[in-house]
């Protein structure tokens, strides 16, 4: 049976460095906040972190907490109203929706990411590194079928596959599988993993799910309603793949759970 081993911290007030290595943090952040008006709410105070290249890490919390502001932010789509944030070169994004062109190809869907990419590949490469990608996913035999031909799980993992064509160290996943049935989450959650592994790539997936992050998370980051900072965390030590039913993912997503729900009443009271 794999064996999952975690340690909690209850806050988290200084930034926390991930791994035992000595390299630079893939993504640093130092008293971010963001406040959309100057009487407005603040939705994010005080976020200090650092997360270590290749490292894979979850921020969870309840809707509205400003999770998806807080990779907003990372991804430089928003600047942050206080604070620094730093990232090894630049992220790609991943988002709930696919959010592929219906009139193209799941291949010419790469494509089209690697023609703009930074890597200025031409058009025979692009075809060459698209069919790679999507072979790295599992769908090099539906390479040539248009979106509409593809279940919800497959336009995921095209939209996996593009944001890989990138060719960008951190990946910024906001809810990729939300919408998706369990059965295909779980089977994404394989595949994700997988590709994880086999790229090393650093990435921060955002999740509400408490489940889905101590099933992938080497680290889950939870954060309070708002104002959103990270108010604990799990560091997971994993002997092999994790299963989304297994026991340890089962004792660690109560022990989360019982946090998080201590966060909500706070906020409602």
């Amino acid at each position: 049976m794999t064996a999952a081993r975690a340690t909690a911290s209850s806050a988290v007030p200084a930034p926390v460095t991930a791994g035992t290595g000595t390299a630079s943090p893939a993504i640093r952040l130092t008293g971010v906040g963001k406040q959309y008006a100057a009487d407005g709410p603040v939705v994010l105070d005080g976020i200090d972190l650092e997360v270590a290249p290749g490292e894979f890490a979850c921020l969870l919390g309840a809707s509205g907490c400003g999770k998806s502001t807080l990779l907003s932010l990372i991804a430089g789509l928003e600047q942050p109203s206080t604070g620094t944030i730093e990232v090894d070169g630049r992220a790609a994004v991943m988002f709930q929706e696919a959010s592929l062109l219906p009139w193209l190809s799941a291949r010419r869907n790469v494509e089209l990411a690697l023609r703009f990419g930074d890597a200025g590949l031409a058009r025979p490469a692009r075809r060459t590194r698209a069919l790679d990608l999507l072979d790295l996913v599992h769908l090099a035999d539906a390479a040539e079928k248009r979106p509409h031909e593809l279940s919800g799980g497959m336009r995921q993992r095209v939209a996996l596959a593009r944001a890989l064509a990138q060719d960008r160290s951190v990946l910024l996943m906001d809810e990729p599988f939300a919408a998706l049935d369990a059965i295909t989450r779980d089977l994404l959650h394989e595949e994700l993993e997988r590709v994880w592994r086999e790229t090393g790539r650093t990435i921060v997936f955002v999740t509400h799910n408490v489940r889905e992050a101590a099933r992938l998370g080497q680290r889950v980051l939870l954060m309070s309603s708002r104002p959103g900072r990270i108010v604990s965390e799990w560091r997971i030590a994993v002997d092999g793949p994790r299963r989304i039913e297994s026991p340890a993912v089962s004792e660690l997503s109560v022990e989360i759970t019982e946090h998080l729900r201590r966060e909500i009443r706070r906020n409602a009271a």
